[in-house]
C-alpha cells in the first residue's frame, strides 16, 4: 500500500509549526537492525519538532510498517532495488519526484550502506540542504570480486561528493563506508541506541512461550537472521561441539532467514532437534533475554549489532566473534577468533561456562552511551543542520589522510 504525502500550494507540502521534515531512505522496516533503529528513533524523537517520512525500497509490506505508522511516520514506496539496474533507476527517479512533489523536505537520511551514494545524489539533485549517509555495517571482509570493488568505490565517491553529513554506528562502520584508501571523509559515530528501561535483567513472572525452564540446563540464545553474514551454519556446528562436551545445554534461536532450510537440515543431521528451539521472529525479545544465560554470536560482518547491546542490557553474557566492533562490548563479551574452528570455540565456551563467566561485569558508563534518548538528541542535531553544503566534509578540510 502506498502512502502519499499530502501537498499544499503549487509545488509541495506546507510545514506546520516550523517542523523539520526528514525523509529516511531504508531497505525496509523488518525485524533486522535498520528496522529496529527506525522504530526506536520514531518512538523517542520529538514529533512537535520533527516530521518523519520513510521511503522504502521494497514492494511488499514488512513486519514493523504498521508500528511505524502508529508512531507517526508516513511511508512511501519507491521501487524494488533487488530487481537490478532497472530497479535502481526506477528508485532513483521516483525518489527525486517524491522529494520535489513534497517540496518541503529539510533532510534526507539514507540508511542503505554503499547505496547511500545514489540516495544522496538524488537528494542533491532535488535540492535537499541536509543529506546524511549513515553506515550500519562494517566493510566487506575477505576476498571480494572486481564488480563489488568497483561498486563500493563509485558509491563512496558519490557519498563524499553528495552528502553533507556522514555518520556510522561504530568506528569500523565509518572506516568501511566513509573512506577511500587512506582518505577519510569527516564522519562521527551515532550509536545504535536502545530503550534501557525495556531491556533489563528483570524476569517476567512466567517464562515466555517456548522457553523451557523445567530442566536444569544452561540456556544459550542467538538473535539474528539466518543469512551468511551471521554465520548460522558455523553457529550450529559450534553448539554441537559444546553439546558433546557439556550435554546440559540448550540453544534458543530468535530469527529466520534465507538459510533456514540449511540450518534445520544441519540440526537434524547432527541430532540436535531436542536441544535446539527455533523461535522464529518474536516481538517479546525483551521478555525472553533475561531468561537466558549466554548469547552465541559468531557473525562474519557487523556494524554494531542491536541484539548484542540488548542482551548485555539484560545481563546476558556473550560469546562473540572478533568481527564484532569492540564498541559493542559493554563488559559482558568473550571475544573468539573467527578464523578458529568450531572445536576451538567449543573448548573456550565450555571453559567459561564452567567458571560462570568469572571476571565479566557490565560497565555502566559504556552502557549509558547506548541510551536511545542520547541517540535521538544527536540525530535531531544532524537533521536541523540546515546550512549543509554538497561535499561539505571535503570542502571544509575534513578529508583526512
Amino acid at each position: 500500500m502506498t502512502h502519499r504525502v499530502s501537498t499544499g500550494g503549487q509545488n509541495g507540502a506546507v510545514k506546520s509549526g516550523g517542523q523539520t521534515v526528514v525523509l529516511h531512505v531504508v531497505p525496509g522496516i523488518s525485524a533486522e537492525g535498520i528496522g529496529t533503529f527506525i522504530l526506536n528513533m520514531l518512538q523517542y524523537h520529538d514529533r512537535a519538532k520533527t516530521k518523519v517520512l520513510l521511503a522504502v525500497t521494497t514492494d511488499w509490506e514488512q513486519l514493523h510498517e504498521s508500528r511505524a505508522r502508529e508512531l507517526g511516520a508516513e511511508i512511501w514506496r519507491t521501487a524494488e532495488i533487488g530487481a537490478g539496474l532497472a530497479g535502481w533507476a526506477r528508485h532513483f527517479v521516483r525518489l527525486i519526484r517524491l522529494i520535489r512533489r513534497h517540496g518541503a523536505i529539510d533532510a534526507v537520511h539514507s540508511h542503505m550502506d554503499y547505496f547511500n551514494g545514489i540516495n544522496c545524489l538524488a537528494a542533491l539533485i532535488a535540492g535537499v540542504p541536509v543529506r546524511i549517509s549513515h553506515a550500519h555495517r562494517a566493510a566487506d571482509s575477505g576476498r571480494i570480486g572486481w564488480f563489488r570493488r568497483l561498486y563500493s568505490l563509485a558509491m563512496r565517491l558519490l557519498i563524499a561528493v553528495c552528502s553533507t553529513e556522514r555518520v556510522g554506528c561504530s568506528a569500523s562502520a565509518n572506516e568501511g563506508q566513509h573512506r577511500i584508501g587512506p582518505w577519510r571523509f569527516g564522519s562521527k559515530i551515532v550509536t545504535n541506541g536502545i530503550d534501557m528501561g525495556v531491556f533489563t535483567p528483570v524476569r517476567t513472572a512466567e517464562a515466555p512461550e517456548g522457553i523451557d525452564v523445567r530442566e536444569d540446563a544452561v540456556r544459550i540464545v542467538t538473535v539474528g537472521r539466518m543469512d551468511p553474514p551471521k554465520n548460522p551454519l558455523f553457529l550450529v556446528r559450534v553448539f554441537h561441539e559444546v553439546k558433546k562436551r557439556m550435554p546440559g545445554v540448550r540453544l534458543y534461536w530468535i530469527g529466520t532467514g534465507s538459510l533456514r532450510g540449511e540450518v534445520e537440515a544441519l540440526i537434524a543431521r547432527l541430532g540436535l532437534e531436542s536441544s535446539v528451539t527455533l523461535l522464529g521472529v518474536r516481538r517479546d525479545v525483551p521478555a525472553i533475554l533475561p531468561w537466558m544465560d549466554w548469547m552465541l554470536f559468531p557473525s562474519r560482518l557487523e556494524g554494531l549489532p542491536f541484539a548484542l547491546i540488548e542482551a548485555q542490557a539484560c545481563g546476558v553474557k556473550c560469546f562473540v566473534s572478533d568481527a564484532i566492533p569492540e564498541d559493542a562490548n559493554l563488559g559482558l563479551c568473550v571475544m573468539l577468533p573467527l578464523e578458529a574452528d568450531e572445536a576451538y570455540w567449543a573448548e573456550r565456551i565450555c571453559e567459561r561456562l564452567a567458571d560462570g563467566g568469572a571476571g565479566l561485569a557490565s560497565d555502566p558508563e559504556r552502557a549509558a552511551r547506548y541510551d536511545i534518548r542520547n541517540t535521538v538528541r544527536e540525530l535531531e542535531a544532524l537533521w536541523q543542520a540546515r546550512n549543509g553544503k554538497a561535499g561539505g566534509g571535503v570542502a571544509q578540510g575534513s578529508l583526512e589522510a
